[in-house]
């Protein structure tokens, strides 16, 4: 009988694609907030873990979401022939599977729009998330209750990512130095490599002014930090996304409401109040709305489509406003 095949190794691990850690890093925070027990995620992430340590080693280390489904074929069939039993090889590619279904639901940090894994399969695709937007109104209320709470930085991060329609990946990158003198953050790197500066207004720099008065002197380049005194250290990414989990608690005090945004529903809403003309850097900048070629380059997208695709479908405000009718949703 062959040997079984050692996938996990840490040499390899510690060089693996980084974008394809930041994937697998956001996987594991939907897993854990849909309620997944810490044994599956356990397995699933060692199942990915071993399958991009593979990568690393005969696929010159390629970013997971630019593999064709050939190399996929290629990676069971050598699981094969090194005698891997046929239950382990359907647990991999369910794990496999079900990491690149969740990169073709998160349009906000991921243009990948077709499973490479479900040709394998036959995978149906399953529903997309649904998008939560928040009006300006609602931003203006979250921001309110953390700035009369002094809680400025996560004032601070709302407002940025609001004005900037940044994604969590890109805010996390931003640097303390110069950001209350200036409009524009350091370079920080996006999607496929892409390279710019996030953008923010007066409201985003006056917060910052009382954060860095808040927090002090230290050495701490980041924008982003938690702890104090001898403990303050840089936030991580998950932090981020912590602090928009309690955003959803702070919604739910001050309207009443479930809303259960998640990081990516700023940058949603940021380019739809851009583009209805309802968010408030529009009085400041002296304009009604901004065009749909304007939102692509806010978001530094490659295409219109993709930027349409942010955006909710006002098919049936059109109906209305055309026929004078109202149009039922699905749950009428």
């Amino acid at each position: 009988m062959a040997k079984r095949i050692k996938l996990f190794k840490q040499a390899s691990w510690d060089n693996v694609n980084p974008e394809s850690k930041t994937l697998l890093d956001d996987y594991i925070l939907e897993l854990k907030s849909t309620g997944k027990s810490e044994k599956t995620i356990y397995q699933y992430v060692a199942d990915i873990k071993g399958f991009l340590c593979w990568i690393e080693e005969n696929q010159n280390n390629v970013y997971i979401l630019d593999l064709k489904k050939r190399v996929f074929r290629r990676f069971f069939l050598v699981l094969m022939d090194n005698g891997t039993s046929s239950a382990r090889i359907n647990r991999l590619q369910s794990s496999i599977r079900n990491l690149l279904e969740f990169a073709t639901q998160d349009e906000d940090e991921y243009e990948y729009d077709v499973n490479a894994m479900r040709a394998i399969k036959g995978l149906a695709k399953s529903s997309v998330r649904d998008i939560v937007f928040l009006s300006n109104e609602q931003v203006d209320i979250l921001i309110n209750y953390l700035m009369d709470h002094k809680q400025y930085e996560k004032a601070l991060y709302v407002s940025l990512s609001y004005d900037s329609a940044g994604r969590r990946n890109e805010v996390s990158q931003v640097l303390k130095e110069g950001f209350v003198d200036s409009n524009q953050t350091n370079v920080v790197r996006g999607k496929r490599g892409k390279t710019f500066r996030l953008i923010y207004f007066n409201r985003t720099r006056e917060i910052a002014k009382k954060y860095m008065e808040q927090r002090g002197e230290d050495d701490i380049p980041s924008l982003w930090v938690i702890g104090r005194g001898e403990t303050l250290r840089p936030a991580s990414y998950q932090t981020l996304y912590n602090w928009v989990m309690y955003f959803r608690k702070v919604l739910k005090a001050e309207t009443g409401e479930d809303i259960n945004i998640n990081p990516h529903s700023f940058r949603h809403s940021a380019l739809e109040n851009y583009g209805n003309g309802t968010h408030h850097v529009l009085e400041e900048m002296g304009k009604s709305e901004l065009p749909l070629e304007v939102l692509k380059i806010i978001a530094h997208h490659t295409s219109i489509e993709t930027t349409q695709g942010y955006l909710k479908n006002h098919d049936d405000d059109i109906l209305e406003d055309t026929f004078g009718i109202k149009i039922k949703n699905e749950a009428e």
